[in-house]
């Protein structure tokens, strides 16, 4: 396994972590605590055996049902192999909540985080400060060892790197990946100079990168990217023909081009072969030709989706009191 370093903070994560929005959640159908539980352990050891030690999961994911079956894993297979990350609701916009927040996380895995994450900037009219504050408060007090954002756009990580007084954020988590290139016009090159690590979601546009071309659940059904990617036989036939020829899965070839590109990302799982599947992923030697060949085949999703990125946007928008209650009467996410 390959590593690289978290932005500022000194910690060394694997080049391929793992994503846990799908354990628990309703739109991924997976909600069954037992079989939840026992796919995530598993899923957790293989990232031992193959030394992935980078785990990412959110309050939110499941109603905390990820955190506490992420936490119940880690304890397993030994705290000190794992680095963790978790992510408090955009909708907590005040200093007082995220540390609060934080609080909670902390009791679900049953330990201290060593990464929280701001899952979506904050709605409007609240000052985006307000929320860097409470996400400093939090370290400060020991709850957590880093804190980074997740899903801001070029402009607000900007003003968010302005409002840090005591620490600096370390990371911004976006979705990232052949089928969607918008961080790369605008927000890659900002992270870069501030030596931001990016951690990128949805890395395999929720499988259409692996070859999948049916949607199978709600995750995948109300997904833009996922349902113009599946369509893309161009990109899937390049990304199938460069598996061959490595004998790799389409899969690894989507995930060592991310790498390639200096991004972590963080694929989701169910069944834990998977999990050393990825981990193929940080061995794979793709040529510059074959690299550039995927970014020939892909060279649309730079712009497809906007100039800027804006995923998770329009939240901006929902006032943080109905996203909290719609999103805590859905049972999480």
């Amino acid at each position: 396994m390959k590593y690289t370093s978290l932005g500022k903070s000194g910690l060394k994560i694997s080049v391929v972590g793992l994503g846990f929005w799908q354990a628990g959640s309703r739109f991924w159908g997976w909600t069954d605590y037992s079989s939840v539980s026992k796919s995530v352990i598993d899923g957790v050891g293989a990232a031992l055996e193959t030394n992935i030690n980078f785990l990412d999961t959110a309050e939110v994911y499941g109603g905390g049902l990820s955190e506490r079956v992420v936490g119940e894993a880690v304890r397993i297979h030994g705290r000190d192999n794992f680095i963790v990350a978790s992510k408090v609701a955009g909708y907590r916009v005040t200093s007082g909540s995220i540390v609060g927040g934080v609080e909670n996380i902390n009791r679900r895995l049953g330990f201290t985080v060593d990464l929280i994450q701001l899952h979506w900037p904050p709605p409007y009219p609240w000052p985006l400060c307000w929320s860097i504050r409470g996400l400093e408060e939090a370290v400060s007090r020991g709850l957590a060892h880093y804190y980074g954002l997740s899903n801001f756009p070029s402009s607000l990580l900007e003003e968010a790197l302005n409002c840090s007084k005591r620490f600096e954020p370390v990371s911004n988590q976006v979705q990232y990946s052949l089928a969607y290139r918008v961080p790369e016009l605008k927000l890659k090159g900002l992270m870069e100079r501030y030596n931001l690590a990016l951690i990128a979601w949805s890395p395999l546009a929720k499988g259409a990168l692996a070859g999948l071309r049916e949607a199978k659940t709600s995750a995948q059904r109300g997904d833009k990217v996922f349902s113009v990617a599946s369509s893309d036989s161009t990109l899937l036939d390049t990304v199938s023909r460069i598996a061959a020829k490595y004998n790799a899965s389409m899969s690894q070839v989507a995930l060592a081009w991310l790498i390639a590109k200096r991004a972590v990302p963080i694929p989701g799982f169910r069944d834990p072969s998977r999990v050393r599947e990825y981990a193929g992923a940080a061995r794979l030697r793709i040529s510059e030709d074959d690299l550039e060949a995927l970014d020939e085949v892909s060279i649309k999703y730079l712009r497809i989706w906007g100039e800027d990125y804006g995923e998770l946007r329009t939240l901006r928008y929902i006032p943080a009191f109905i996203q909290r209650i719609a999103i805590t009467l859905m049972g999480g996410i």
